[in-house]
């Protein structure tokens, strides 16, 4: 199969892998409009075997795919600007540094980009619960992703 040909078709699969991540394993805060879930595997999956522009893409539009299908289209925009930029950020730093620092260094982006959108949207009182929640997800997030990269790079890049 030519290269590009299986870059796009995985990149389609880690797409729909995303939406499924984030909206089937999806678990609500109470008291505030958030909510937990297994995506940020699949984003810094893709960051790190296909790059920056794969990973916010991935990352940005399945991501904010997933919020408007869930029923929580407010954070759709927010979801955009900050998944992307998470997924670019781990992208391009693993392309000099080691996964865990490029996931690391995504995951305190996604952490003050949630952190910040939660006290604008609900008040100061749900930032300590995203900031948990997402400490929690980008935590399990980097595990799954990095264990899974170790083994999926000579196979799928």
């Amino acid at each position: 199969m030519d290269g590009k040909i299986k870059r796009i078709a995985f990149l389609g699969l880690f797409m729909a892998l995303l939406v499924i991540a984030t909206s089937v394993f999806r678990f609500p805060v109470p008291t505030f409009n958030l909510y937990f879930n297994l995506g940020e595997a699949v984003i810094y999956l893709v960051a790190l075997l296909y790059g920056g522009p794969a990973g916010a893409v991935i990352g940005g539009v399945g991501s904010a795919l997933s919020d408007v299908l869930g029923g929580y289209p407010v954070w759709a925009p927010i979801t955009f600007a900050i998944k992307g930029a998470e997924g670019f950020v781990v992208g391009m730093l693993s392309k000099r540094y080691k996964p865990y620092f490029a996931v690391s260094a995504g995951a305190v982006l996604m952490m003050a980009g949630y952190a910040a959108a939660a006290g604008l949207l609900y008040g100061s009182g749900a930032v300590p619960l995203e900031l948990a929640g997402d400490f929690v997800q980008t935590s399990m997030g980097g595990i799954i992703a990095i264990m899974l990269y170790k083994r999926l790079k000579k196979i799928l890049v």
